[in-house]
Formats: C-alpha cells, structure tokens, sequence
C-alpha cells in the first residue's frame, strides 16, 4: 500500500509528476446509493478494490487529457492520483517532505504548487530536475502569509490563500506579492477561491457572501447569500451556477448570480448522498460535481 516513503518515494515522482496534467483529487466514497435533489450518486473514489486508504482528503482537482484525479491527503502525507475508474494510478510522499499537504496547482511547464501546512510553506515540485524545494511566504513589510489555497490561471500566474488574512495573493515570478484580492469594509477574509474564465470568484465564509473579480484586481460584483451555516467550499458550473459546500450541515446549495437560492442536495453523514465534513468541490471534465469528505476519507462523485 501506498504512501512510498523516504528515497523510494522520489523514484516514483518523476513517474507520478510526468502523468499529472492538472493537479489534485478530492475523494469519493464508496457504494451504490442515490444523492438527494437533481444529483445522484456516480461512483467513489477510492473504488472498493483501490488498494489505498485515503486519511484526510482536503483538495481536488483532475487532468483532463488522461481522465485522471488526484488528491491532497493530509492525514498521510501523501499525494494520490486515481484512474478514471477510481482505481489507483500512484502515490508518493516527496521523499518524506510532506508535511499535512492541503492544496496542489500545477503549472504549464510541468512544475507542482504544493501548501505544505505542517511547515506552513509552499513546495515547488520540479518534475525534470526530481527537486524539491519550500518557500516561505511574506507581505513586503515582512510579516509572514500562511498558505491555506493555490491555484494556477490559463497564463501560468500562481495564485495564494492567505489563511491569516484571508486574502488572495498574486505573486510574480520572484515569489513576491504582486497584487491582492480582498474583501470590503469589515471583510473577515475568504476561505475558498477558485479561478473561471471571466475572473476570480472567492468566498467569504462569516459573512456569507461570494466576490467576483476581474483578473486585474477589479471588484466586480458582491453576492450575498442566504441560508448558510458555516460554509467552506466554493465551485461555479459551465453556466455560471455558483455551489457552495456547508460544512455543518453537508449540504451543498446552487445559488444563481442574483443570490437567489436555486437548489440544494446532500446532508450530514457518512452514507452516500451525505457528507461527514467536506472540504472540497470540483467538476471534472464531464461535468459530474466531484465532492471531497475530510470526515469519511473519500472523494463522493455525482452525476446529474
């Protein structure tokens, strides 16, 4: 079983990194039942049969060319990708230098973001090189950023979570912060952003609202929303719908550009159509909503 540890686990990187063509899974979980409302249960991730347990799934994302997931798993230190069936592809560690991983990007030229929490650092992963190396983040007046997100747009420009601040950091090709995205008046900082065509869409938990910015910095529209207890996740469909994942309550909520309250489905638990305490949203390149569950240690994936 996986993780790969120590010097191993670099032999594997090399073969991981080269399949990795977007970056991170979220996990599913496993078993034949119907989610509520207008989704219904597709598959799990792991599949039964995987061969790998999966801890602490915090983040998801997929490769579209290979029809591949990958995850964060913070509970092993570990990275994991997935087949499209959600039989496992690899597994590796870094050579030991994970340390409770939240978060990956990777970059056109091959090259993986990763928010390393344990050592509240950003890795650079160089798949050519097999290197590793970890930078720490800092405003300019020096006081330090804690990486909690990352994220890489269409031009390759890399993107940062702030969990102390709660702002999102544009950094230039020097690690240092070229432009900030945050909130308004009494702005308590976001806790999820995600990066779309028309521009950065990032979320404000305590207040409960969503902002949408032009990729210049621009604020373009605040969306309030209703109905929410402590909302963690955030995820836009090819129409615009905007998804928000409650964590206390493992609902997810379709709400439209207007903040009207279109739908909503799943509900707390560890049965399929629930969630025990989700982390993460992601569609993948079929357009089936992909649902990370720190709480049950899968990836729960729907389809309409």
């Amino acid at each position: 079983m996986y993780p790969v540890e120590g010097e191993e686990s670099m032999k594997h990187l090399k073969h991981f990194l080269f399949m990795i063509t977007a970056g991170l899974l979220s996990l599913a979980l496993a078993g034949p039942a119907i989610a509520e409302g207008p989704w219904k249960f597709a598959q799990q991730l792991p599949a039964r049969d995987a061969g790998i347990v999966l801890e602490r799934p915090m983040a998801v994302t997929i490769d579209e060319q290979t029809r591949r997931y990958y995850v964060v798993d913070a509970g092993r230190s570990q990275l994991v990708s997935f087949n499209q069936d959600g039989t496992l592809h690899a597994a590796f560690n870094a050579g030991g230098r994970l340390d409770r991983p939240i978060a990956m990007a990777r970059s056109r030229n091959g090259t993986l973001w990763v928010v390393n929490r344990g050592a509240n650092e950003l890795l650079h992963i160089n798949v050519a090189r097999q290197e590793v190396n970890g930078y720490a983040i800092s405003y300019p007046d020096g006081t330090p950023a804690f990486p909690a997100g990352v994220a890489v747009d269409e031009k390759d420009r890399l993107f940062i979570l702030d969990g102390m601040r709660g702002a999102v950091l544009l950094m230039d090709d020097n690690l240092k912060i070229s432009r900030q995205f945050a909130g308004e008046n009494n702005f308590q900082g976001f806790n999820d952003f995600v990066l779309k065509p028309d521009g950065l869409w990032a979320l404000e938990a305590s207040a409960r609202k969503v902002y949408h910015f032009s990729m210049d910095g621009t604020l373009v529209k605040v969306i309030q929303l209703s109905g929410l207890e402590f909302p963690v996740a955030l995820e836009l469909d090819a129409g615009g719908q905007i998804y928000v994942l409650d964590r206390r309550t493992g609902i997810i909520t379709a709400f439209g550009r207007d903040g009207a309250k279109r739908f909503d489905f799943l509900g707390k638990g560890k049965r399929h159509g629930q969630v025990w305490n989700g982390t993460d949203l992601l569609f993948d390149w079929s357009g089936r909503l992909c649902v990370a569950d720190e709480g049950s240690g899968q990836i729960e994936i729907l389809t309409r």
